[in-house]
């Protein structure tokens, strides 16, 4: 290339960076160098050996920032997975012109990198891509490990319930440490992608071990437990613990909207529905027989019963793909603004209830949603896991990836995140599910109206299968799903979501609820 070239590029360069600076593009890496000294980077896309054109040497200054976007130019796709500054190089970055902005802090004191993915469901503010979220997280290690680069990424780019990909999210190329969903723990396991995992910080629930214990082992440090939910302005709704009595209760609603909101569709929802409502019918013993086919017709009905509260006018929102798809409003939307009158969520859903809700006077109640006769939670779970490609046992990324998940599992940070700290004053709190027992046992926890109505669930319940594989879950959703629709032929299980899913509309989620932050596949 010659010197004109050279210069034109550098120039552009330039001139996105003082752009991304001013807000104008998303998905930039933004390399802050806190050190006394200048630091030299390199980043994918911009060297040859990455289908740059040349060697571009980023020039860190002290106390300066510098934004970098994707080489758009370059043969291959317009994404930076890596950066190398001072001869320590990040890996799976994931940042997409689409994604959330990521910053590197480096202090030149830094001698290795531990690689992360945080689970990114979570939900926020519809203008929020947390990266004040992402910051504290690294500004908070930083302060305690200052000798090793975070790399953290909480990205939907990360495709954590695709199969394939998680090969190479946790292969030599991934992550080091990765907050995943146990619901695959078990072809996590068998696959040898994890290492066994050893708990160094807060205490979980039993239930929450359980959720990340595969063949006698535990696997995953527990972070996140989550289940669904029926919300009820009314207190009449915390008396329904059957399915018989919530179907009498939703039909002595007033008639003039539908008695329920939420989402029944979703390729991992139909199967996990089912679950839920083959255990609340045959017993917790019987959750084995629940993954075997074909479907039973007599739990098909029970889902069917269900589903049908959320009809109005022949229409039913909940089964046709219209929350499912986020072509219209949400079910929280729905619900809070008195077009229904309830809404099934996870716990966290009530974060968008209470942002849409006109006003706060009215107490919110929350049962676990009665899918049978026989009241019995079962709870998903989200837990860290280590790579095995690059986290051996023993070694000192493997020792700090326990420092990291101790500090991301600790109360601290866990209240953190639950009272939504890195959003603007105000905001509602995400009131999720926390895996830890000392977070329950404080005074702003146990006083608070919402997690009481939480808290009892843990004394029963128990943790969802862990034992998915890919064969399974396509097996149980196309099965259960032809059965749904031969009881209702407009039954849309989530094909329709396809289109949605090839252009990133779509999130790649599986819990069966309804929020914006988790519409599933």
């Amino acid at each position: 290339m010659g010197v004109i070239s050279r210069m034109t590029m550098r120039v552009f360069a330039i001139v996105l960076c003082i752009f991304a600076s001013a807000g104008v593009f998303a998905g930039q890496l933004i390399l802050k160098n806190t050190s006394s000294s200048p630091i030299t980077c390199t980043v994918d896309g911009w060297t040859r050996a990455s289908g740059g054109s040349f060697d571009w040497f980023i020039k860190v200054e002290p106390g300066q920032s510098f934004y970098v976007g994707q080489n758009t130019s370059r043969p291959n796709p317009p994404i930076i997975n890596w950066a190398n500054c001072n001869n320590l190089q990040t890996r799976a970055m994931t940042l997409t012109p689409k994604g959330p902005n990521q910053t590197l802090v480096l202090n030149g004191r830094q001698t290795r990198v531990l690689n992360v993915s945080l689970y990114s469901y979570l939900p926020t503010l519809p203008t929020d891509n947390f990266e004040s979220l992402v910051a504290y997280v690294v500004k908070s290690w930083q302060a305690q490990h200052p000798d090793v680069l975070l790399n953290a990424v909480l990205s939907q780019e990360v495709k954590i319930y695709d199969f394939t990909k998680l090969r190479t999210i946790l292969g030599n190329d991934g992550f080091d440490v990765v907050e995943l969903d146990m619901l695959y723990l078990g072809f996590l396991a068998d696959n040898q992608l994890i290492n066994p995992a050893q708990i160094s910080g807060d205490a979980p629930w039993p239930v929450a071990l359980a959720g990340s214990t595969y063949k006698g082992q535990l696997w995953g440090i527990p972070s996140w437990l989550c289940m669904n939910f029926i919300y009820a302005f009314d207190k009449a709704i915390t008396r329904q613990n059957t399915l018989d009595n919530l179907l009498s209760y939703m039909n002595s609603l007033p008639s003039a909207v539908p008695a329920l909101a939420g989402s029944f569709n979703g390729h991992w929802a139909v199967p996990s529905n089912y679950i839920n409502a083959y255990v609340q019918r045959y017993g917790l013993n019987a959750m084995p027989k629940a993954m075997q086919m074909p479907p039973d017709n007599a739990v098909i009905s029970q889902l069917v019963a269900l589903s049908d509260t959320c009809q109005k006018n022949g229409i039913n929102q909940c089964t046709n793909g219209y929350f499912y798809n986020g072509t219209g409003v949400t079910p929280e939307q729905a619900f809070a603004t008195g077009q229904s009158s309830t809404e099934m969520g996870f716990s966290e859903q009530s974060f968008y209830v209470n942002l849409y809700r006109p006003s706060q006077s009215a107490p919110l109640y929350v049962i676990p949603v009665p899918w049978g006769q026989n009241a019995q939670p079962l709870l998903f779970q989200d837990s860290f896991v280590s790579s095995a490609a690059t986290c051996k046992p023993g070694s000192q990324c493997s020792r700090d990836a326990q420092a990291f998940t101790t500090m991301m599992t600790g109360v601290a940070m866990k209240n953190y995140i639950v009272q939504s700290q890195d959003l603007p004053a105000g905001t509602p709190w995400r009131t999720l599910l926390v895996a830890t027992q000392p977070f329950w046992q404080q005074s702003q926890i146990v006083n608070n109206a919402y997690y009481q109505q939480l808290r009892p669930i843990f004394d029963t319940a128990a943790p969802f299968p862990n034992n998915f594989t890919e064969s399974v879950q396509t097996t149980m959703d196309t099965q259960i799903c032809a059965a749904l629709k031969a009881q209702r032929p407009q039954f849309d299980c989530g094909d329709s979501a396809k289109t949605l899913l090839a252009t990133g509309h779509a999130k790649t989620q599986p819990r069966p609820t309804s929020g914006e932050s988790r519409s599933k596949l």
